[in-house]
């Protein structure tokens, strides 16, 4: 609904505008689920958060995820040319199953409620969870249009 895009929006302003911390997800990620660091090949040597923290790479990464996902969510559903070729390497090149997907969604919302909790509330949250699980959907559909049943 427009009211939760509105949410969405700021919500999602809110994150990108604070990238000091741009991998605090992704190691939220490993931390609550060391399965997922298994897909990750130039990540596998990170063993502790301290190597986390200090990783260059990892910070690239967290980039990356937070400025893709941000472009997706901003596009309101009308993402195809951006969800396309996200949806081809993550199926057919990294393998990434659509419960991974959703951990990272989950994490999303656990870190920004964490650094933002006064631009980050219940609603905001609502309507961040109901987007990342638009977006999953999606990815789900276009992995099996890549014969990937992840």
């Amino acid at each position: 609904t427009d009211p939760e895009q509105q949410d969405l929006g700021s919500a999602w302003v809110t994150p990108l505008s604070h990238l000091t911390h741009p991998s605090a997800s992704v190691h939220r990620l490993f931390k609550d689920h060391p399965e997922t660091l298994d897909r990750f090949e130039r990540f596998k040597d990170l063993k502790t958060p301290d190597q986390m923290k200090g990783s260059e790479d990892l910070k690239k990464h967290g980039v990356t995820v937070l400025t893709q996902l941000g472009k997706i969510l901003k596009l309101k559903g009308n993402h195809e040319s951006e969800l396309k070729p996200l949806a081809q390497t993550h199926a057919t090149k990294h393998k990434i199953p659509v419960k991974y997907l959703e951990f990272i969604s989950e994490v999303i919302i656990k870190v920004i409620a964490e650094k933002h909790a006064a631009d980050f509330g219940a609603d905001s949250q609502a309507a961040m969870k109901k987007a990342l699980e638009l977006f999953r959907n999606d990815m789900a559909s276009k992995y099996k249009e890549f014969g990937f049943q992840g």
